[in-house]
């Protein structure tokens, strides 16, 4: 077997040969750099929790038209072989080449004979998911990498109900993605002549308001008697959720401020480090409006517009929520919303991910609602709603997970931050009715259902070393892992890759301790691991104590390394 470096300089010498100019001109320049060599030809670009992603630029293992030509072929070979006359939609985000991107996989997708419906304009991605589903296509894509930093874009990929590809599509996906040559096997049609013969269609903004229309309606019922008097900021963080968020809010009534500087497109998210709404940093600009305009909530979305994060006025200052602290208030928002208008559902359902709060169990036995737990990603969240739409088993009523991702209604199968927004907002309203904050919601929760404390933890491991690093750290945590975290004695070692709870089998080792946990699980689209800590206590204080435990014993862990 050719060793990786042999491979890597037959590639390399392939790409120089048969690429365009200006990526030839980009691969002579790091001729001599082997390392740099190693990194974009060692592997290509695979699918992980989030589709592919990667660093733009030229090389297998690089986000570029090839790399992205080379997947809608594949995409394409496995929708063919389902369906005959198929359709899928496109969509994309404000990052750098992501125009250009999607342009190529409609050229890709219409050479192929598969009808294409191609956004004018950049496209939140939980839209993407509503138009799959609204126009009955076989298929979807968003050219997008989320949060990640400029010199990243991504290729999501959903399937004909609206959801994420979960491992079962992605694995037929992938198996015909690499049976393709990178320069010989794709069929592409010129973009004009596509357009011309509709091959492509160009859509309108009929579905963009229909999708407002819907959610509009989903949160007017939710209870006619909240008058929605607030001041709210929102930032965009230069991307998709402008238009759709600031519609929304609008419609319902809300005074919106936007973060001009942010309102602006731009790829290179130059007003930001990390176009990240977990991150608090994120919200300086926002924050600094929200102080001039007396803001009572401060919203932010990331480019592709399925995440959302939040403050709240807090006498002189602003305080955060967390992905999980939402999910709780939104979910017993809705739940007791129901209850009162005796609309609860006996069969109704919360899902979640497995590193999302335990909270939200003992508040949904409360309500006689079960809780189904999911891997991580919200296309298993997805998966679930389309299996009990389709079978009426079971009720969707929300879904969350801990980063900053929820759905409500049954509209879309992915997380999506525009109903997210005005769902926050509605509750907000709520309060202030009965004089009361988020943050003091939140205490009453915690002071009925427990304390709960959770903490992630990411290390970031870059190239063919740092995939042996996580490997080797996840070996040690599944068969060297700490006995004890102070008084708490490790009871169980789960290895979610032997299969547990009828789950798909994934890279995830939990492990349990009295009222704690520790979870590890290597990302799907970046080259990181992440650790998700999770502690109940009798306080706040008392829970946060057990998560510096767990913190220390990680840290340990990733310094023997």
């Amino acid at each position: 077997m050719k060793d990786l470096k042999v491979i890597s300089y037959e590639k390399l010498n392939e790409w120089i040969e048969k690429t365009e100019k200006d990526v030839k001109d980009e691969l002579e320049k790091i001729k001599t750099n082997e390392d740099e060599i190693l990194d974009r030809f060692y592997k290509d670009l695979e699918f992980g929790t989030g589709g592919m992603r990667g660093k733009m630029g030229a090389g297998s293992n690089r986000m570029n038209i090839y790399t992205v030509a080379r997947a809608t072929q594949g995409f394409a070979n496995y929708i063919k072989s389902k369906k005959d006359f198929p359709s899928v939609v496109i969509a994309y985000d404000n990052r750098n080449m992501s125009p250009e991107f999607s342009k190529i996989a409609a050229q890709v997708f219409a050479g192929n004979g598969i009808r294409v419906y191609l956004f004018p304009e950049l496209t939140a991605t939980p839209i993407l998911s509503y138009a799959v589903r609204h126009l009955s296509a076989d298929g979807g894509i968003v050219i997008t990498a989320s949060h990640n930093p400029p010199e990243y874009n991504g290729y999501k990929v959903y399937t004909s109900d609206g959801t994420q590809a979960v491992p079962k599509y992605a694995k037929m996906i992938i198996e015909e993605v690499n049976k393709l040559d990178y320069f010989n096997d794709i069929k592409i049609m010129n973009y004009d002549e596509a357009v011309e013969q509709e091959k492509i269609k160009i859509l309108d903004d009929e579905l963009f308001n229909d999708y407002i229309d819907e959610i509009e309606g989903y949160i007017r019922s939710i209870d006619p008697s909240i008058k929605r008097n607030l001041d709210i900021t929102y930032t965009p963080l230069h991307g998709t959720g402008l238009k759709p968020v600031e519609e929304i809010l609008s419609k319902l009534g809300f005074n919106v401020n936007i973060v001009k500087e942010q309102a602006i497109h731009d790829g290179n998210f130059p007003t930001v480090k990390s176009p990240n709404p977990e991150e608090k940093k994120a919200f300086d600009m926002a924050l600094k409006l929200a102080k001039e305009t007396n803001s009572e909530l401060v919203l932010a979305t990331d480019p592709d517009a399925d995440r959302i994060g939040v403050f709240e006025k807090n006498g002189n200052d602003y305080v955060t929520f967390n992905g999980n602290e939402m999910g709780i208030m939104l979910s017993h928002f809705l739940l007791t919303n129901m209850k009162e208008h005796a609309i609860l559902p006996k069969n109704g359902v919360i899902i979640k991910t497995i590193v999302s709060t335990e909270m939200i169990k003992p508040m949904a036995k409360e309500f006689g609602i079960e809780v189904e737990e999911t891997l991580t990603g919200f296309k298993f969240i997805g998966e679930k709603m389309e299996y009990y739409d389709q079978t009426k088993t079971k009720k969707f009523l929300f879904g969350f997970e801990e980063s900053y991702g929820c759905l409500a209604n049954n509209h879309a199968r992915d997380k999506d931050a525009v109903i997210a927004s005005a769902l926050i907002a509605t509750l907000k309203s709520k309060l202030k009715q009965e004089k009361k904050t988020l943050k003091e919601y939140l205490q009453e929760l915690n002071e009925k259902y427990g304390f709960y404390k959770e903490k992630l933890l990411s290390y970031t491991f870059e190239g063919i070393q740092g995939n042996q690093k996580i490997s080797k750290l996840m070996k040690i945590i599944k068969e060297e892992p700490p006995a004890k975290l102070n008084n708490a004695e490790l009871f169980e070692t789960v290895d979610y890759n032997s299969g547990i709870n009828g789950l798909p089998k994934s890279n995830v080792i939990e492990l349990r301790y009295e009222n704690i946990k520790i979870i590890a699980r290597p990302s799907g689209t970046e080259p990181k691991i992440k650790f998700y800590l999770m502690a109940k206590g009798s306080s706040f204080e008392e829970a946060m104590s057990k998560i510096d435990f767990a913190e220390k014993a990680v840290s340990e862990i990733v310094n023997k390394i």
